[in-house]
């Protein structure tokens, strides 16, 4: 990775690498190669910022008495009309779990969502000791680049987790849209690019391995909407003569197990 700022000579430069790399063989990106410079930026991160927000949450919902102050003062924007409930809703924040997909996500989500009234909270004279644990706007500014990235994850898990047919030959389909929506996602969230360059690196990884097992072919091959020709558009032209291989070995081994073929 290059650490740069965002003056244009910088990325004139990146472009340049790119070329000269690539022309010697060696894989780089002038984008997902590149982190651009924010001092404040980069100390939220490198701070862990997850942490801090983990810790307002755990603050705030320390006691069944915060938790009712905090829906209070929700109620109370609502009726000086400082937000809205379509903006603002009178909910509950969220703990992450590592037993939960998607928990992290949910829980920035909601702590985003609700910043206003629990900042408005801390300002409370009873709460004067919570002060420590308020965030700042560079801090809930990652925290939103972090929601959004962890927001395509997030998609793909509730599309899988949602069906109530039979996933299998529809996971690597949504892997490789992922990986389409994360490679756009590096432009608009250029200081966590690395991250994501990292994010799909595992699953083309994945991919690449996946595509090797017969089982996902054959899922995919049984889904009318996908079969053979979503294999033949999007996978190596090697590997969807296997699957196609494969197809054909199964329908003969079924066959024979049915008794309506012969071997002589």
């Amino acid at each position: 990775m290059i650490t740069l700022d965002n003056a244009s000579n910088c990325n004139t430069m990146m472009r340049d690498v790119e070329a000269i790399l690539k022309d010697k063989g060696i894989a780089f990106d002038s984008k997902g190669n590149r982190i651009r410079y924010n001092l404040d930026y980069l100390d939220a991160l490198r701070g862990d910022v997850v942490s801090a927000a983990r810790q307002v949450v755990t603050a705030c919902r320390a006691s069944g008495q915060r938790c009712e102050d905090l829906s209070k003062v929700i109620k109370e924007g609502y009726e000086l009309g400082d937000w809205t409930k379509e903006d603002l809703r009178d909910v509950t924040l969220l703990h992450d779990v590592v037993t939960c997909w998607s928990s992290i996500f949910l829980m920035v989500n909601r702590l985003l969502e609700l910043y206003l009234a629990i900042s408005r909270l801390f300002q409370q004279d009873k709460y004067e000791d919570l002060r420590k644990h308020e965030l700042s706007h560079i801090q809930l500014q990652v925290l939103a680049d972090i929601r959004l990235y962890l927001a395509f994850f997030h998609v793909v898990q509730e599309e899988v987790s949602a069906q109530k047919t039979p996933t299998l030959s529809i996971v690597l389909p949504l892997y490789e849209k992922l990986i389409h929506h994360l490679g756009l996602a590096k432009d608009k969230l250029p200081c966590i690019a690395h991250s994501i360059e990292d994010s799909i690196g595992k699953l083309n990884e994945y991919l690449v391995e996946s595509w090797k097992t017969q089982i996902y072919a054959l899922a995919i091959i049984l889904n009318p909407t996908l079969k053979f020709s979503w294999i033949d558009e999007h996978w190596l032209e090697e590997d969807a003569r296997a699957a196609h291989s494969w197809v054909c070995s199964s329908v003969h081994r079924l066959l024979l197990c049915l008794g309506l073929l012969c071997i002589d």
